[in-house]
């Protein structure tokens, strides 16, 4: 008893008050500030993946361009080819160089008079290029409006408003298979340049489960139905300096397309928020073995859905209130 009324003492003094605050955004910092990189301080494995993510994907938005400015990014694809061969010579040849090199092929069959204009350009290229091979992995693709129309003619308005967060869930066995498909799907979100940083940690034992639930503290009368859960975080090594806020937000954006790819597996989902003290934040990664380097987004309890069950009506506010549309002058 003398335990808990300490607890409930300590976190009213410390997680209900500015100083909490203030504490959580100091962890933040920290965290950020440790593993996030720039072009001349590239720390990690992780750290080089990004950055050359980053520089080769600008190249293909260049080439995916109405009118492609002749030979452009010249400076940008130096750096990029020397980080490349840096990376190479440090955790060898893998997909990535792969992607680069199929890219920077690209590059030059669109950009033939290289060769005459500037040949010590030309070669740096054509050197990092030579034993490339297509595979439809770097560069741009073609699209038809055909491909699209076919591709968009769903119900998607019943889709999406047959979603809700599900709290009552049938004693069906969630399989991996069908959360693999989900997050195969979902890796189709954008994200900033490209860099994926996202994570998704499984969970299925019971015990590990239960207390990973406690620590988030949000899902009281409904946790032992929960059949699996699911916490999706975002890697801060993937991110360069001034992009503290792009963690989270390339995180909820993956997370969203994560819930929407279940509920097309026939997988119930909730939502369930990890805005914690930096201590339960530290508990949970060490509890599911999350890397220290990785920032919490959300945990999301699944299940099968029920015949019939009740959600919450959660009525949406009108678009008026959204919508925001500028007078023209």
């Amino acid at each position: 008893m003398l335990q808990k009324i300490k607890a409930k003492l300590y976190a009213l003094f410390f997680w209900q008050t500015n100083f909490g605050e203030l504490l959580n955004k100091g962890y933040d910092l920290k965290v950020f500030l440790t593993n996030s990189f720039s072009e001349n301080k590239l720390k990690s494995k992780e750290s080089y993946q990004a950055y050359l993510t980053k520089q080769y994907h600008i190249i293909e938005k260049g080439l995916a361009l109405p009118k492609p400015r002749r030979n452009f990014g010249k400076p940008k694809i130096v750096m990029l080819i020397n980080k490349a061969i840096t990376y190479k010579n440090k955790y060898g040849e893998d997909m990535l160089i792969k992607n680069i090199k199929e890219t920077l092929t690209q590059y030059l069959e669109r950009n033939p008079d290289i060769q005459q204009t500037d040949t010590q350009f030309y070669q740096l290229i054509s050197a990092f290029v030579k034993d490339s091979k297509a595979s439809n992995k770097g560069g741009v693709k073609k699209i038809t409006k055909k491909e699209i129309e076919l591709a968009t003619a769903i119900d998607f308005e019943t889709f999406i408003k047959t979603r809700s967060s599900v709290r009552n869930y049938a004693t069906d066995e969630v399989l991996d298979e069908e959360v693999h498909k989900a997050i195969e799907l979902a890796r189709f979100t954008p994200s900033v340049c490209n860099r994926q940083s996202w994570k998704v940690h499984y969970y299925k034992d019971e015990l590990i489960k239960k207390e990973l639930l406690k620590l988030q503290n949000g899902n009281n009368g409904f946790s032992e139905s929960i059949n699996k859960l699911i916490i999706v975080t975002t890697d801060t090594k993937k991110f360069t300096k001034l992009e503290g806020n792009q963690v989270f937000i390339d995180g909820g954006m993956f997370a969203m397309s994560l819930v929407l790819a279940l509920h097309a597996q026939g997988i119930a989902s909730c939502c369930l928020n990890t805005c914690l003290p930096y201590v339960d934040e530290k508990k949970i990664k060490k509890l599911g073995t999350i890397p220290n380097s990785e920032r919490l987004i959300m945990m999301i309890g699944i299940g099968k859905y029920k015949e019939a069950f009740e959600v919450a009506i959660s009525k949406k506010i009108p678009v008026e209130d959204i919508f925001n549309s500028q007078k023209e002058r």
